[in-house]
């Protein structure tokens, strides 16, 4: 989705319903809004300033707890995230104070949201392209693979329910509809449906729903489709992202 953000409001505006869903499209509309307008504060002020909370071109509004925030600063500022925790630096405005220093400025956003800008969903779809084996491919196109996993990396962290995939095999492609994507630690877990154990069944249902759909050609039993998607992801590779299950159904 082509997220943009077109204006500050405030937590609590019913105005715009919240946004749900879509992190990585809608991370990328706020860090490039944050880094355009130069904005700086904290995630106590996302939540009660009046002008803290961007407002999206599709009529929502992206709203963050204080420790998402601060992980939105970082990442927009570039920070350092040793041991995971550059979020602490924007967690909230008062943090340097605490911690001994001079209290920093805030830099909020103007008033205003140009709500001439909003558009509905469909208009605001993205085309992507992703390459498959001539098995997979063939799946897909007959409607028996519904399911693609991959690594949740910078560009499938723009996908978002609603866009259209061409998966591609050599001069052959099929375009498809994403209808739901489902994100997980890592492999392990999408692959270990019982791990959160008794009272998590629908969770573990899903899972499995996931990893059936996602079968083709000779990796037909879950246990040969997690050898061929280690095989393609070595443990290098997948350790710095997680797992993505992009849900599609054929046309566009």
């Amino acid at each position: 989705m082509k997220f943009e953000v077109i204006g500050w409001t405030y937590y609590e505006n019913r105005a715009y319903p919240e946004h749900k869903g879509d992190h990585g499209a809608v991370n990328r509309a706020v860090i490039q809004a944050i880094r355009e307008g130069g904005y700086r504060f904290g995630g106590n002020s996302h939540e009660d300033a009046m002008t803290g909370v961007p407002v999206l071109n599709d009529g929502t509004k992206a709203c963050y707890s204080w420790r998402g925030w601060g992980m939105i600063m970082a990442l927009a500022l570039e920070l350092k995230n040793e041991k995971g925790y550059a979020y602490m630096q924007w967690y909230m405005d008062t943090m340097d104070e605490l911690l001994g220093g001079p209290r920093r400025e805030r830099v909020l956003p103007p008033w205003g949201v140009d709500d001439r800008r909003i558009q509905k969903r469909s208009a605001l779809t993205e085309v992507f392209e992703m390459h498959l084996v001539p098995e997979a491919f063939h799946a897909v196109a007959a409607g028996k693979k519904t399911v693609e996993l991959r690594l949740y990396d910078e560009k499938r962290q723009c996908i978002c329910r609603g866009d259209l995939i061409d998966f591609v095999c050599g001069e052959e492609r099929v375009r498809v509809h994403v209808t739901n994507t489902d994100i997980y630690d890592n492999f392990e877990d999408l692959f270990d449906p019982d791990r959160l154990g008794k009272g998590y069944e629908h969770i573990a249902t899903h899972k499995r729903s996931l990893v059936r759909r996602a079968r083709f050609g000779e990796y037909k039993t879950p246990e040969a489709l997690r050898s061929f998607l280690f095989e393609l992801y070595p443990e290098e590779k997948r350790k710095p992202y997680r797992a993505f299950a992009i849900s599609f159904r054929l046309g566009s």
